[in-house]
């Protein structure tokens, strides 16, 4: 026996059909205003995960491809345009070497040329502090600061306690000359105050630290000077028997008069004067470390923090002192952006390692030397006009005096020309060396620049990939939604009109 069929029940099914070709229409409608294949995820949840990873996929690719590539390319620009000003700095700095090897310049150029080398060694560390978005690109992770104290720092305010650390191999000679002629001093020894003593030719062995005008205390009063020494093996060099002179500007006559168990701590100029005994000991060292502090910086000084383990002292609208203490990362302070999945570049060069101390210590030998040279060159000619003045050419001791004071200065400048000569000479070596250090730091840079050209091509093909897939997931063909929706919509009117007829009938119609 069947089911028995009623009205209602016929009324209930077209309803709920119609109800359901409503649906159809509505989801065809959305679908032809939105070109989208769902709006929900109940819709279809397979669309809506794969519409979810997809996105995901194509968002990432877009930040690699329009800000981390483009980032890491800028940062690779900025870098090569301070390599190039650099390399132009350290050209014109080695063509004075080369004219000063065979001081080809006269005297009176001299003291132009100090200038020049100062102003050009102001430029490459002003490179230095080269930016991009704000950043400070050769600062490592201190994008915060430059690499050098700028003219907006209040350089008054900073000290340190700085841990250097030098190879034996670094400690170098440096012929100077003791008891200079002082032309101030002809009355002293007409007087019989002071004993003239003859220029005296030496050769001294010294290491040059990253700074002058150091301090053996800090500003607590604490003592910090200490030089310890480890061999190739790893092992404390015995230094216990030589002794540490720490030498003032008060003491300039005695800077180099050091004995072979002794060491000389300059503080003007930063320089560290062995004795010949431990200069043997210490040129086979593998390690020397120089404990030491710097109260005084000037603009255009190497920050320490960026190179050297240290403890920074700040003081404070208070008055009170801010100590941070600054240790130098063993891996370094690369900064690596992510420019596709799982793969990333590195995108900074390290000022330590570019703009090194030990350039700055080349250039000021070329201005010392050079100083030296004119400060003995003055002094002859003074004396000379010295001759020429009555009050020393009439008396016959004063003219004896100035007489063999000038056969000595010939001798000091003869030697301080050498000096000054060899210096220049030895540089030429030390920059073209340098020029092609920065040359393999630009050869890398450009291997750095085309690896990540290869990179950028690749991610726009996988954007342009994932795109089409996350459209071809999401996205409807127009024609394929017009179809679908007039299919839904003959569907829909099909059911109206079919409802429209059951419902308007009633038993009543039939009797």
């Amino acid at each position: 026996m069947g089911m028995r069929i009623t009205n209602q029940m016929i009324s209930n099914n077209s309803v709920r059909n119609l109800q359901r070709s409503m649906t159809e229409v509505d989801r065809r409608t959305k679908q032809m205003t939105s070109g989208k294949k769902i709006s929900q995820a109940s819709e279809d949840p397979v669309v809506a995960v794969r519409a979810l990873k997809l996105r995901t996929t194509v968002s990432q690719l877009e930040q690699y491809k329009d800000k981390n590539i483009p980032d890491a390319n800028s940062w690779y620009e900025v870098s090569n345009t301070s390599l190039d000003n650099i390399v132009k700095r350290i050209k014109d700095i080695n063509e004075y070497c080369v004219q000063g090897s065979t001081d080809s310049f006269g005297s009176t150029d001299r003291s132009a040329i100090i200038d020049s080398l100062k102003e050009l060694q102001d430029m490459i560390y002003e490179e230095g502090n080269a930016t991009y978005a704000g950043r400070y690109i050769f600062s490592g992770f201190k994008t915060d600061r430059p690499l050098t104290f700028t003219k907006t720092d209040d350089v008054t305010k900073y000290s340190y306690d700085i841990t250097e650390h030098i190879n034996g191999k670094n400690l170098d000679t440096k012929k100077v000359v003791v008891d200079s002629v002082k032309f101030d001093e002809v009355d002293d020894y007409l007087s019989g105050s002071k004993t003239y003593e003859q220029p005296d030719p030496q050769q001294v062995y010294r290491l040059n630290l990253a700074y002058e005008g150091i301090e053996d205390k800090n500003n607590a009063g604490d003592a910090v000077l200490s030089l310890t020494a480890k061999d190739s093996a790893g092992n404390d060099m015995d230094l216990s028997g030589y002794t540490i002179n720490v030498k003032t500007t008060d003491d300039a006559d005695t800077y180099y008069d050091v004995a072979p168990g002794e060491i000389n701590v300059i503080k003007e100029t930063g320089e560290i004067i062995f004795g010949e005994d431990i200069y043997n000991v210490l040129k086979t060292a593998e390690d020397i470390e120089v404990k030491y502090a710097k109260t005084k910086f000037d603009v255009d000084d190497l920050r320490p923090e960026h190179y050297f383990d240290c403890t920074q002292y700040t003081e404070q609208p208070d008055g009170s002192i801010k100590t941070v203490d600054y240790t130098q990362p063993e891996g370094g302070q690369g900064i690596y952006y992510e420019v596709n999945f799982n793969q990333s570049v590195k995108v900074n060069l390290e000022g330590k390692d570019l703009i090194t101390s030990k350039i700055g210590n080349y250039i000021n030998d070329l201005i010392y030397t050079l100083q030296d040279l004119k400060d003995a060159e003055d002094t002859q000619a003074k004396l000379n006009k010295m001759l020429e003045d009555t009050q020393y050419a009439s008396n016959d001791a004063a003219v004896e005096q100035i007489n063999k004071m000038l056969k000595d200065i010939d001798v000091e400048i003869a030697v301080k020309k050498e000096t000054m000569q060899k210096t220049f000479s030895n540089n030429i070596t030390h920059f073209q060396d340098y020029l092609a250090e920065i040359s393999a730091t630009q050869s890398d840079i450009g291997s750095r620049m085309t690896k990540l050209s290869m990179i950028k091509t690749r991610v726009e093909e996988q954007y342009a990939s994932f795109k089409e897939l996350k459209s071809a997931n999401e996205d409807m063909e127009t024609e394929e939604i017009v179809t679908d929706f007039n299919e839904a919509n003959l569907v829909y009117e099909s059911a109206l009109a079919a409802t429209s007829n059951v419902m308007d009938k009633t038993l009543l119609d039939y009797l």
